[in-house]
């Protein structure tokens, strides 16, 4: 019976089929429940009334339903019933045959040119099977947050500028991936791993250089009574300040957060200027009418940093690291398991014998692997809301439970982030506990 279900494309088949359908019911049963919540609380939560008036509350409610609904719609049309025609029609089989055909030249038959031509193609269709739900978004849904409209010309220009950079991109990636698989035969699993853990050496070595001046310009922390106080935090953890940054972020609308990431010599903690009150301006002249008011006093923005070294000190980077290695490595030996398998190939359509190696990635990360996917998103997930209950008792520990609860009711009402959520669609979906959740715990430190 085993050797009947690994060898039979159909049963195969099914089953593939069978996980992107009960992956996505699954998901929409829990955004069902979160929906739910949301009809429920009509009255905003008293501790967060301050902060958040009850017509601010209504409309976020609203957008929640609304975009809920859409989610639930859209999902069900676009990955189930879509995506089950898709695998059952073997439509990957089929791209990948007109893929070949556009091959007209005999240099451009090898299978990484091959490859490159169908991914285009296939990003092509994916962004046209998005068009759709994109304009119903756009047009229908009503956003919270007020965010200003760039003319025609620049979203042309960003349009164009997305278009060439992500192709140049997605050439790269595929002909390397094509290349090594190639070169590396049964050992390309392997590669693989050492090419992710590369990549993963790069970006931690780039986010001081790269990333932190894209979200925006750093600045120095100026002398005022922010500075001495923060000052005063990281001389009693033994946390050297001048690791601590300002980011004046160049998006006004961007969220106000700060984070700590990094490890030795690069470890910081950014602090983004739409955490500080009023973006820390003297000159309020300076500031647009959705910007005044928002921010935290210099007791909350330090009850925040006193949160963030919470996670510098318990490790949580080192440990959020060491589990990223232990997942990456479980994947690869599921993928390695399941990539040279034939049957798998002519379940989506392909003939004996023909097993191309980008739809052979896409196959296993995109739909064998769901189960285990799923899981090990729900596994992190549960590590980081661990993480943040961690850091939050350092911070009570450090005297700064009260300020850092006022922080957090400002920080949801700044960011338009609808305070009520279901309590399992949470734990599936969310790097971090629901802000009631998390005053909850800080409550029970107090007592």
């Amino acid at each position: 019976m085993t050797a009947y279900f690994w060898d039979d494309p159909i049963a195969i088949l099914y089953i593939i089929i069978a996980f992107l359908v009960l992956d996505n019911v699954w998901a929409i049963y829990l955004l069902l429940r979160e929906i739910n919540v949301a009809y429920k609380a009509h009255k905003v939560p008293t501790v967060i009334s301050p902060y958040l008036p009850q017509e601010l509350y209504d409309k976020m409610r609203v957008y929640k339903i609304h975009k809920g609904w859409f989610t639930i719609a859209n999902t069900l049309v676009t990955a189930v019933i879509m995506g089950v025609l898709e695998l059952y029609l073997g439509f990957y089989a089929w791209l990948y045959g007109v893929a070949g055909q556009c091959a007209v030249a005999k240099w451009m038959e090898h299978e990484a040119c091959v490859s490159v031509i169908f991914v285009l193609l296939l990003s092509f269709y994916l962004w046209l099977k998005m068009v759709p739900a994109m304009i119903y978004e756009k047009m229908c849904i009503t956003s919270v947050q007020s965010r200003a409209k760039p003319s025609w010309l620049m979203r042309i220009c960003q349009f164009v500028f997305d278009l060439i950079v992500g192709t140049a991109f997605t050439i790269a990636v595929v002909v390397a991936l094509v290349f090594m698989f190639l070169a590396l035969g049964p050992y390309a699993p392997l590669g693989l791993y050492g090419q992710t853990l590369i990549l993963t050496f790069f970006i931690l070595l780039l986010i001081p250089c790269v990333i932190d001046p894209f979200m925006g310009k750093r600045v120095p922390l100026e002398s005022s009574n922010l500075r001495t106080q923060l000052e005063q935090l990281t001389r009693q953890v033994g946390f050297p300040m001048r690791q601590v940054y300002i980011i004046r972020v160049h998006d006004p609308n961007t969220g106000s957060n700060a984070f700590f990431y990094g490890c030795c010599c690069l470890k910081r903690i950014v602090i983004f200027d739409t955490l500080l009150l009023n973006r820390g301006k003297r000159d309020l002249a300076e500031l647009s009418p959705e910007e005044m008011g928002k921010g935290l006093t210099d007791s909350q923005v330090t009850a925040v940093v006193a949160h963030e070294l919470g996670h510098w000190r318990h490790g949580h980077f080192y440990k959020a690291i060491m589990a990223f290695q232990v997942h990456l490595i479980l994947t690869i030996l599921l993928f390695a398991a399941f990539f040279s398998h034939g049957p798998i190939y002519q379940a989506v359509g392909f003939a004996p014998g023909l097993q191309p190696i980008v739809v052979g990635c896409l196959i296993i990360f995109g739909f064998v692997m769901t189960p285990y996917m799923t899981l090990a998103n729900f596994s992190i997930l549960s590590m980081t809301r661990c993480f943040e209950y961690e850091a939050d008792r350092f911070a009570y520990r450090l005297g700064y439970a009260g300020d850092l609860g006022q922080a957090l009711l400002k920080l949801y009402a700044d960011n338009l982030a609808f305070p009520v959520s279901d309590s399992c669609y949470s734990s599936w979906n969310h790097t971090h506990p629901t802000m009631l959740d998390r005053l909850a715990h800080l409550e029970e430190l107090r007592r």
